[in-house]
């Protein structure tokens, strides 16, 4: 009777474990960029230690492949998620012309002027229905880059010396804006940036301050524009079948992500950016220009015609409900 009741008991307990084995599920979450970048170690990782904690009762978790380990093509990562290669990936609109031209208004200049700015409007946007693009997917988030800025080993104190000047750009929008202000669009990879400045094959690049750094732009150049350029979208995104697939508690929780991130975004990578340029400020073998309002009205003449191309091929009003966020954001 014993032998009969640890076997029962035996066997009782393999069917838990298996049961359990079966429910659990690993969610891979594949990243193009590095896995030493600021972003990765500082904004991922905390949010799936995060996830992984508050999932662990449902048997659910994400696994990070950072590097591009899984798919090194940042033009590629959507396809990943709709082949099964990943679940869950990170995607730049921008990087692919045509496809999502609702978020192409984010990297207009003298709109956003901050990563807080830009990843809280494009996540609420977003969540709103306004911004097309992304409906086979799951958005789990939507966050932004700080603005733009011009890095160049030449002075820059005003649009007009940007004239001829060879500047790195990312993606078609990029490109328009420094053809407007005068500038020679070079269109490179981030890795490729410091490495073309130095060999002055180009003479600064379009970034942010933080990328500028971490990419080592600022070990070639000593001027700064700060003119409020644009700003730059990612999408967290997710095989919408996997998604539905799930728990509604570990849905809920991927609901949370969202704001997890952006929070994360403003609290490490703004403040990152906001000590750089402070640290520039103060090198007297820097400069750091910020342009007044006439240089920022011209600026905006001259860019004009570029945004209105982007408002012509977004959805109607996208660009006033843009500004109309961005109002509400900043009274907050």
């Amino acid at each position: 009777m014993l032998k009969r009741t640890l076997a029962g008991l035996a066997v009782g307990i393999a069917l838990t474990a298996s049961v359990t084995t079966a429910q659990a599920r690993e969610l891979t979450f594949a990243v193009f960029i590095p896995a030493a970048s600021p972003t990765v170690q500082q904004i991922y990782e905390p949010w799936i230690e995060w996830f992984n904690e508050e999932a662990a009762d449902h048997g659910v978790s994400i696994r990070m492949f950072a590097g591009g380990t899984l798919g090194r093509n940042p033009l590629a990562q959507a396809q990943m998620v709709r082949d099964g290669v990943a679940d869950i990936t990170l995607t730049v609109p921008s990087y692919t012309p045509g496809v999502y031209p609702d978020y192409d208004i984010f990297e207009l200049p003298g709109f956003a002027s901050s990563a807080a700015e830009g990843s809280l409007a494009a996540l609420e946007m977003q969540r709103e229905g306004l911004l097309r693009g992304y409906e086979d997917f799951h958005v789990v988030a939507m966050y932004s880059s700080g603005a733009y800025m011009l890095h160049s080993r030449n002075p820059i104190a005003s649009i007009e010396d940007v004239d001829g000047q060879r500047f790195r750009v990312a993606g078609q929008i990029q490109t328009a804006v420094i053809e407007a202000l005068g500038g020679v669009p070079q269109s490179l990879g981030a890795g490729e940036m410091a490495e073309n400045i130095d060999r002055g094959l180009i003479d600064g690049a379009m970034t942010d301050a933080s990328v500028a750094r971490t990419f080592r732009v600022t070990d070639v150049t000593s001027h700064h524009y700060d003119a409020n350029l644009g700003v730059l979208v990612f999408a967290i995104v997710m095989n919408r079948g996997v998604y539905e697939e799930l728990p509604e508690p570990v849905q809920e929780l991927l609901v949370q992500s969202g704001e997890v991130i952006v929070e994360r975004q403003i609290e490490h990578y703004g403040a990152a950016i906001e000590r750089n340029i402070a640290e520039w400020q103060e090198d007297p073998d820097r400069t750091v220009v910020i342009p007044d309002e006439a240089e920022r009205a011209r600026i905006a003449a001259a860019v004009q015609p570029v945004i209105d191309r982007v408002a012509e091929a977004a959805s109607p009003g996208l660009i006033e409900a843009y500004v109309e966020r961005l109002e509400d954001i900043r009274n907050r």
